[in-house]
């Protein structure tokens, strides 16, 4: 972030009644309403009534946003009879600590000022949105709690002066994204949320052109072409993600009943599936149904994949049917970019699906901490650069 802006954004933090005054009285003097605003700016109107009374962070992209819906200067009229904000001599420094969420763990990096890494930490249990708030934190804070831990003069950091740079599952939420990040700036001095498909793909190119194939319980595909970011795919599964976890489980489970149920005959795997639920296709759907869990069809990818690895023929063909959705995602991705560029392919099921990509397209899988620590320096400009804006 520049200098100027990082200004307007620290005059921004210390007078925001000041801000929000000049708001409301341009709003009158252009006689435009608050729901005309909310329009303009592309903000929700419950959104714009939290930040006009000062129950919801005003960010800086909103605030140029108005500014323009309201055709007034940003310096001049907005930010008119603030007090310039003077840096304190005596404030603590501003940290950053990234934390990603990786399957079922968390990797943490803290980074000073000057980019340096302090500390990092690798923790069981992963990050999700869609839960509780207050949990979400909990495990926030341990993280970078346990990053702090070896961190020498401890004092002179703080986790409420830190930007926190997060990658979290169930990023695509977006109401679920705005309300932890009000929630969040209780805790921490400024919030980032990206979603994991950016860093992997920065992370493995280094800023180049390239492909980066995510392979988990869901499955999306992005690439760098052109200086420009773009993604295909992953939407969650059952909406789309064909190939991934939960589609190979549900594949699983289909191909179960049918051989238990006589259309197909009975296979090894079907029967090894059938073994864990005492030979009871009713127990199959009962852990299904009554699971809550929306990746519960992930079990019984762990039973395929076992199968698969035994070189069980129905576990292959599977397999091989999953690779075919994702063939077309690789191919549709050529088209557009109007070549053939070189794939990092990470997730849980890389191992799996490299032997069915051309080799020589592929590139080394990222290591979690360049991948953590690339989130923990990044900064909205480098973002803006490639068309991303981040939320």
């Amino acid at each position: 972030m520049n200098l100027k802006k990082t200004r307007i954004v620290l005059e921004l933090m210390t007078n925001e009644e000041i801000v929000l005054s000049n708001l409301k009285t341009l709003m009158k003097s252009k006689q435009m309403s608050m729901r005309a605003l909310a329009n303009e700016c592309g903000i929700s109107s419950g959104q714009m009534h939290r930040i006009l009374n000062g129950t919801a962070k005003l960010s800086f992209p909103e605030l140029i946003k108005m500014a323009e819906a309201l055709e007034v200067d940003l310096k001049n009229d907005v930010l008119k009879n603030i007090t310039t904000y003077q840096p304190n001599p005596n404030e603590k420094e501003k940290i950053s600590v990234a934390i990603m969420s990786i399957s079922n763990s968390r990797v943490a990096s803290i980074v000073s000022p000057k980019g340096k890494i302090l500390g990092s930490s690798l923790l069981s249990g992963g990050l999700d949105l869609a839960d509780d708030s207050d949990e979400l934190m909990k495990l926030i804070n341990e993280s970078a709690n346990d990053a702090l831990l070896n961190i020498k003069n401890k004092k002179n950091y703080t986790l409420a002066n830190a930007r926190l740079k997060l990658v979290t599952q169930s990023y695509e939420f977006e109401d679920k994204r705005k309300q932890f990040k009000d929630y969040a700036y209780k805790h921490f001095h400024e919030i980032v949320l990206l979603p994991d498909w950016i860093v992997t793909l920065l992370a493995a190119f280094d800023g180049n052109e390239g492909i980066s194939l995510v392979t988990d319980k869901g499955v999306s595909l992005s690439y760098l072409h052109n200086g420009q970011l773009k993604k295909i795919g992953g939407w969650k599964y059952p909406v789309y993600d064909l190939g991934g976890e939960n589609w190979l489980g549900v594949e699983t489970i289909k191909h179960t009943i049918e051989a238990a149920e006589g259309y197909i005959p009975m296979t090894e795997l079907a029967r090894q599936v059938l073994s864990k639920f005492n030979g009871k296709i009713e127990r199959i759907t009962e852990r299904c149904i009554q699971s809550g869990d929306p990746d519960i069809y992930c079990l019984f990818t762990s039973f395929l994949l076992t199968a698969y690895f035994t070189e069980d023929d129905a576990a292959k063909n599977i397999i091989a049917s999953g690779f075919k959705q994702i063939e077309r995602t690789i191919k549709l991705a050529d088209k557009l970019i109007g070549k053939k560029l070189k794939i990092t392919l990470n997730g849980s099921l890389a191992k799996v699906y490299k032997p069915f990509i051309e080799q020589s397209r592929l590139i080394e899988q990222i290591d979690d901490m360049k991948k953590v620590e690339l989130l923990a320096r990044i900064n909205e400009d480098d973002l803006q650069a490639l068309g991303i804006i981040i939320g």
